[in-house]
């Protein structure tokens, strides 16, 4: 309800440019009610387009993680359980993540916004695809292999494996920056970011 009294809100004050950050899971099967929330924007979105002209980007974003991110964020919540001595990870270490840095996210978001990318759904996740197990590798050596790591090895239901995609004729254009923030680099601002708070 919230979007549509925006999108109400902008065809009225004639916005010409309507911005939505949405999600991958959009392609997917898994993601719960967050994944039905974001594919009925979207849906709101297109329709408002159709039958009033207002213009949209509607921006997909991965994994994201970095700086002032609250619990809820899966990077914190292993850094600070890691910084405690012990990572309870659900899932099998399997899992395939595509990790953005906040920051890198931040500056995509504005470049996209600077060009005609009008009336397009545009994807922004991280370079390289890593492992559950891999993120949790890289953590310990980080911190002198001192963390014990223990796999729940239950897959969560509203989470995938591999893939966020599920075949469904909805598609979007992948935006990558060529200068951008290394995993470890990110990993050590937050690292620091925690410790101090502690």
């Amino acid at each position: 309800m919230g979007t549509i009294n925006i999108l109400d809100a902008a065809v009225k004050a004639n916005v010409e440019h309507f911005i939505f950050s949405s999600t991958i899971y959009v392609y997917s099967s898994r993601g719960g009610f967050y994944r039905c929330s974001k594919q009925a924007g979207e849906l709101y979105i297109e329709e408002y387009e159709k039958r009033y002209g207002l213009d949209f980007t509607i921006l997909r974003y991965g994994s994201l993680y970095g700086p002032r991110a609250t619990e809820n964020n899966g990077i914190m919540r292993l850094l600070r359980q890691a910084l405690n001595g012990a990572i309870s990870y659900e899932g099998t270490g399997d899992e395939m993540r595509e990790y953005i840095y906040i920051k890198d996210a931040a500056k995509l978001t504005v470049d996209i916004l600077l060009e005609d990318q009008k009336n397009r759904h545009l994807i922004i996740t991280g370079h390289h695809s890593l492992k559950g197990s891999d993120m949790m590798k890289t953590i310990n050596e980080i911190l002198d292999n001192k963390v014990h790591i223990e796999y729940q090895c239950s897959p969560s239901a509203d989470h995938y494996s591999l893939t966020p995609y599920s075949f469904k004729p909805n598609f979007g254009s992948k935006i990558v920056g060529n200068c951008y923030m290394d995993m470890g680099q990110g990993l050590l601002e937050c690292l620091h970011e925690i410790h101090g708070k502690q």
